[in-house]
């Protein structure tokens, strides 16, 4: 039987290498394999029942027994230890610790993370070999994983921009040092930044079902929104709010008598002609209508919109405002760019920015409110120069000057009042107004918190105050102050006798064993 036994065990094994020979040979399964098969399991049943005494005695012993018995404690071992894996890899919980609560989520995230009704694909578009992509992705991913711990409908998918050709042109993307796009229900976000605000921003813009219109008044001389090659061109500025999902539109108020109904923002950018009467009263009764109002105006420009804005409670002046700086030859002043780092920590557009942080603007104006203001206006400074700035009359920098800080950026609120004897009661207007307009040019509008200000000013505006109350974490350095005395008594108290008693207790401990 035995002889039998091994003669079957070897036919079993030739039937099993045939099986995989002709598998490989055909490159796919065939009629012709059922037969290797079956004589596979034929002579491997006859193998098994020749050695059937053998197995019995060999299940009979008692060190099998105990073997068996070790081996099925080790299986449960390692049962438990792979549920656990997988359940924490599919289950993983978060706990932070930090003063700061530096892992966890703000309550605006969090609660539009609960409200996905669909998956949410996030998509990392990288090249490989491009400097300092380890860090990015890195970074990314512990961003994203927070997201993830609250909702499993989030998807985050790596994608090679040369392995995935067709996909990255589908997304616009040519570059490689990770680029992010989030996408829901078909409407896609851009993700410029690593951080909370940014990935929370551009969720409310793929969570939002219809775009929000962004009307831009053209006829006046003001920047060119489609002027992209151009330094002082503004297509970057368009190209940042079309990305943030905003429909830009330009409108001409000499063609067309009022503003659209459905305008949820007007923009008025850097006029340097005059704006007529007519156009005038159209934008007063947009403003009576509860109107939101983006404004940005040149302090040489002559647009006539001085007069609008004093009706509001705000005075431009058309002084230029100039950063000073103490040089080894004494003050001079920077004729090319203006710093703006003093932020209103109380407004919502400018409170998560920090204050190691600014603005570049060009030459700038100053903005004051009128004395005294409307009844029910308020007019709150956003941004300001520090104390190392001067304003002169004009660019020649001659003449009377004056010392900073000035108000360079601020938010109105109130109500305008009808326009006409026919218009309805007012309805509550907001006006962000700056007295620059060169800060949204293309060769400014990347620079330090330009971008950030911009599209904190049109998502207020715009009613999504969610995208920008998230305020940046800090790391907070915890500090203990100790006197001499107390430092005394921490060495010799603490530091020198804990070695000691330690290396006592260890002597006493290999003396007792040592002779017990």
């Amino acid at each position: 039987m035995k002889k039998i036994g091994m003669i079957s065990f070897l036919a079993s094994g030739l039937s099993l290498a045939c099986l995989f020979v002709l598998r490989l040979f055909f490159q796919g399964w065939v009629p012709y394999l059922w037969v290797p098969l079956g004589l596979f399991v034929i002579f491997l049943g006859l193998g098994l029942w020749a050695f059937k005494g053998l197995y019995k005695e060999f299940f009979t012993l008692k060190t099998t027994k105990q073997g068996l018995s070790m081996g099925t404690v080790i299986l449960l071992v390692i049962i438990a230890l792979v549920a656990i894996n997988f359940l924490g890899a599919r289950k993983s919980k978060t706990f932070d610790y930090s003063a700061a609560q530096l892992n966890t989520l703000s309550d605006q995230s969090r609660q539009l993370v609960k409200n996905l009704k669909e998956d949410l694909n996030v998509l990392f578009f990288y090249k490989d070999g491009t400097e300092g992509l380890a860090q990015t992705r890195r970074s990314f991913q512990e961003l994203i994983k927070k997201y993830q711990d609250e909702s499993s409908k989030i998807k985050l998918r790596f994608v090679e921009v040369n392995q995935n050709p067709k996909l990255a042109e589908d997304y616009g993307v040519n570059k490689g040092s990770g680029v992010v796009f989030i996408d829901y229900q078909g409407r896609r976000g851009k993700i410029e930044r690593i951080d909370e605000q940014e990935l929370t921003g551009a969720l409310v813009k793929v969570l939002r079902e219809k775009d929000k219109k962004v009307y831009y008044l053209v006829g006046h001389g003001e920047g060119s929104l489609d002027e992209a090659k151009e330094a002082n061109g503004m297509n970057f500025f368009k190209q940042l709010l079309e990305g943030n999902r905003y429909l830009v539109l330009p409108i001409n108020l000499t063609k067309s008598p009022e503003v659209p109904s459905d305008a949820d923002i007007l923009a008025i950018v850097g006029p340097s002609q005059e704006i007529l009467d007519s156009e005038m009263k159209a934008i007063e009764r947009f403003l009576s209508r509860g109107g939101n109002l983006f404004v940005t105006l040149r302090p040489s420009g002559r647009s006539g919109f001085e007069s609008l804005l004093k009706r509001v409670g705000v005075v431009l002046h058309k002084d230029v405002v100039v950063q000073v700086m103490d040089t080894q030859m004494g003050r001079a002043i920077n004729p090319q760019v203006t710093p703006v780092s003093e932020f209103s920590k109380t407004n919502p557009i400018t409170k998560p920015f920090e204050s190691n942080q600014f603005v570049v603007m060009r030459l700038p104006g100053s903005l004051t409110p009128t004395q005294p203001l409307p009844t029910g206006t308020t007019f709150d400074v956003m941004i300001r120069t520090d104390k190392n700035t001067m304003s002169f009359p004009d660019t020649s920098f001659k003449g009377a000057s004056k010392e900073g800080p000035f108000a360079i950026g601020a938010l109105v609120k109130g109500n305008f009042g009808p326009a006409s004897s026919e218009d309805k009661a007012a309805t509550p207007f907001e006006m962000v107004v700056f007295a620059d307009s060169d800060f949204l040019s293309n060769q400014l509008l990347y620079k330090n918190l330009n971008r950030d200000l911009v599209l904190n000013s049109i998502a207020y505006l715009g009613k999504e105050q969610e995208v920008i109350s998230i305020t940046p974490k800090e790391i907070g350095v915890t500090q203990m102050t100790m006197t001499e005395t107390n430092f005394y008594l921490f060495i010799f108290g603490f530091i020198i006798p804990l070695p000691i008693l330690l290396m006592a207790t260890s002597g006493v401990l290999w003396y007792r064993r040592r002779y017990a």
